[in-house]
């Protein structure tokens, strides 16, 4: 038998078969490594760091560091968009006008057995009270243009637009005014760290913070930075007032209002900073569809002459100082062309069909992010009916609401108090114990503006079904409505005497039934047949 032997191999093809015989596997365990890790590198999916998401880089400060260094930019942005653009000022309206409307006023509402005082006592305080606040609301303004109903407003609106409002309570000495208390409102731009101060990193953009965040003193601008045509002088412009946050009471020397985002966050963002990048989109989209669609109005008449030098003798220069050629287009425009030049035609069918969704969808987005309904924010409800109307205007109530509650605890409470305490001290009220029992002298309940009812027929008696039920009282109910309901039954019994006085029924009772009616008819024909 003959053996025939295989040809020996060489190393380069023993080395080939070997790689031949493991790359498969390899290559499936490359995969399974390359998957393990990808899940092992984020669990969630918007931690990915992929190829898709490599320019997704928000950084990781704290609330101050993302913040203070974009404020000015973000500032002066917004107050353009409430400048320039129609959607935005349309917002900021309606926003302090739901919030602040007519006004937040104060009730004064003691607790009589935390004080230990009778009913006349509490009544006759809480009278006085009211009509000292009413006395000094007309004085509010240091500057002497607003009272502070006005005020609120404007805090709302610098709440809006900067993001913060900064009231400085002063005391001012002037005979006119019936109590010394007066509130400065001033812009976020003048709260700023002074220049010798930017390496003491205990101040925050003019807040000098203590070990947990407080507030423990304000640096404030003599003028404002951007005012510089009526700026008293260059040196003015670089001083600084330092204020510390409270006085030796306790009350605060400055009402720094803003909402608190963030743990640690010392300074207030603008409202429309979300938004801000969508505001200007619009608008730029808006300016092309304008100018495009007044290209197409214009209807223009080109003539060609083969004498261009003299045609367009005593015309207007089509050439800028810059050497530039000026292109341009009117309705009615008559152009001479030269030799050979010819016009082709331009017609933009625009907007197209995707016009209306699109603005639709971006201010949507806009409503969205700003907590504000589709409807209120273009003021249009063409397209709801009365469920979907009602449940836009609850939602947004729901907010205006928190808003309201916030600007009265922030802005309202303190200043209510300050003026009490002048008044207490002026002798007007006379109390033992003011200052031990401050916070319960000046307890007060702040009305807000309320709103038109939708159905009036149908809150009405569900109002009145859930008064019968006992589900809600009439002080709540006058209150949805920003009246007093002790002002409105006060004003009921008034009208209720008058009536009486004057031989009118009441108000929801019939002169007299049927039957009433005919007993005085059949009377009547009783007398008169005994006179005849």
């Amino acid at each position: 038998m003959i053996e025939v032997q295989e040809p020996k191999k060489t190393i380069s093809e023993k080395l080939d078969s070997i790689i031949g015989f493991f790359s498969p596997r390899l290559a499936g365990r490359r995969k399974i490594y390359r998957a393990a890790g990808k899940r092992a590198m984020s669990a969630y999916r918007g931690a990915e760091k992929n190829r898709l998401r490599a320019s997704w880089l928000p950084g990781g400060g704290s609330a101050d560091k993302d913040l203070l260094t974009d404020l000015p930019t973000l500032r002066e942005r917004s107050r353009a968009l409430n400048r320039d653009n129609g959607y935005a000022a349309g917002i900021t309206t309606t926003m302090t006008t739901n919030v602040v409307g007519t006004g937040i006023k104060p009730q004064s509402r003691l607790d009589r057995e935390r004080l230990g005082i009778d009913k006349d006592t509490a009544e006759k305080f809480q009278r006085k009270a009211e009509r000292i606040w009413e006395r000094w609301v007309p004085f509010a303004d240091s500057s002497e243009r607003m009272d502070f109903y006005e005020i609120q407003h404007l805090v709302d609106r610098q709440i809006l637009e900067n993001g913060e409002a900064i009231v400085l309570p002063l005391m001012l000495e002037d005979k006119n005014r019936p109590y010394n208390l007066a509130l400065d409102v001033i812009e976020g731009d003048r709260l700023d760290t002074p220049y010798d101060k930017r390496s003491d990193r205990s101040i925050r953009a003019g807040v000098k913070i203590g070990d947990r965040g407080q507030p423990l003193a304000y640096y404030i601008r003599k003028t404002h930075p951007g005012d510089v045509f009526l700026t008293l002088g260059q040196s003015d412009a670089r001083k600084f007032v330092e204020i510390p946050a409270k006085n030796d009471q306790g009350r605060p020397n400055v009402l720094h209002l803003y909402w608190v985002l963030r743990p640690g966050q010392s300074r207030g963002v603008p409202f429309f900073a979300p938004v801000m990048t969508l505001f200007k989109d619009l608008a730029d989209y808006l300016e092309a569809e304008v100018v495009a669609q007044r290209v197409t109005a214009c209807l223009a008449v080109f003539f060609e002459t083969v004498d261009p030098l003299s045609a367009a003798a005593g015309t207007a220069s089509s050439i800028n100082s810059d050497g530039q050629r000026v292109q341009d287009l009117e309705p009615g425009m008559v152009k001479y062309l030269r030799p050979g030049e010819k016009v082709s035609s331009f017609e933009p069918k625009r907007p197209g069909g995707a016009f209306d969704p699109f603005m639709e969808q971006v201010l949507r987005a806009i409503g969205s992010a700003l907590g504000l309904p589709y409807e209120l924010v273009l003021k249009n409800f063409s397209k709801t009916n009365y469920s979907s109307a009602r449940a836009a205007l609850l939602e947004a109530r729901k907010y205006f609401r928190c808003r309201q509650e916030w600007l009265a605890s922030r802005l309202c409470r303190p200043t209510w108090g300050m003026v009490l305490e002048e008044a207490y001290l002026r002798g007007e009220l006379t109390t033992a114990n003011f200052y031990e029992e401050y916070i319960e002298w000046t307890r007060a309940k702040w009305i807000t503006p309320g709103w038109q009812w939708v159905d009036p027929l149908k809150e009405v008696k569900a109002s009145k079904e859930a008064l019968q039920a006992g589900l809600t009282t009439l002080a709540d109910e006058c209150a949805a409505q920003g009246k007093d309901w002790e002002e409105n039954m006060e004003q009921q019994a008034r009208e209720k005497e008058k009536r009486e006085e004057l031989g009118l029924p009441a108000i929801g009772e019939k002169p007299g039934d049927d039957k009433e009616i005919d007993e005085v008819i059949k009377d009547g024909d009783i007398k008169e047949k005994e006179a005849n």
